[in-house]
């Protein structure tokens, strides 16, 4: 993961990171992906546990805090899928908080904290996407704050992916292939797809509106079928 150099090496006088730490970052998928196992069988307690400890991970990493967490301390680029999971472990933890008035100010961190982690990067509009589709649930208690966090992301991608290239209009399955990339991105193979699939896929996309023969060839006929199977493979 790159980081700003400060953060990277110690600065004079300062040691070493200890190997517990060292290990607990590279194992940090492992941590996280305990979390998201958790959220499918709803223990809510103990996913905002790995949660925290996923990201208090990141923390010490990066000789900080988890609150003081921040974009800039990511490489947008060679980092993308990091930035992405920082933004969905944020993500639930809102929605756990959101569940106790107790934990409203800790929820709307959270919220801020996704927010922050969100905005400008390749997955924003997909974000924004996970936000329209928990209001539409009617689960948010603090739905004022909820749909805040969503009119200040909703911002539509400049660039179209083949997802949505071939089903502009199916929300439902959009929604389900959304879904799907935090669980993708919890391994390193999955980072490396997600990161490919940001970065070629515009490119493809713009040859098939360039192109009719060349859509109806590979888009319509292999690439469309391939998306709606998985589709209703995970559904």
């Amino acid at each position: 993961m790159a980081t700003k150099k400060p953060q990277n090496k110690p600065k004079d006088g300062d040691e070493e990171l200890n190997e517990g730490v060292k290990n607990a970052y590279t194992e940090r998928l492992k941590t996280l992906k305990q979390a998201l196992d958790f959220v499918a069988k709803n223990d809510i307690p103990h996913s905002v546990e790995k949660f925290n400890h996923y990201l208090g991970i990141l923390a010490a990493y990066n000789r900080t805090t988890e609150r003081h967490l921040t974009p800039k301390m990511f490489d947008p680029q060679k980092d993308i899928s990091e930035l992405l999971l920082i933004s969905q472990a944020y993500w639930n933890l809102a929605k756990s908080y959101d569940k106790s008035p107790k934990l409203r100010g800790e929820s709307l961190r959270c919220l801020q904290q996704f927010i922050a982690f969100s905005i400008g990067y390749k997955y924003q509009h997909a974000n924004a996407q996970i936000v329209r589709k928990f209001l539409r649930s009617g689960q948010a208690h603090n739905k004022k704050a909820f749909q805040q966090a969503y009119d200040k992301i909703n911002v539509r991608s400049k660039n179209c992916y083949l997802a949505t290239h071939a089903y502009p209009h199916n929300e439902d399955l959009l929604d389900t292939l959304r879904g799907l990339k935090p669980g993708i991105a919890s391994y390193k193979l999955g980072q490396v797809f997600i990161n490919r699939y940001y970065e070629i896929s515009p490119h493809i996309v713009s040859l098939f509106q360039k192109n009719k023969t060349l859509d109806f060839t590979f888009n319509k006929l292999l690439i469309k079928p391939l998306i709606y199977l998985i589709y209703k493979i995970v559904k």
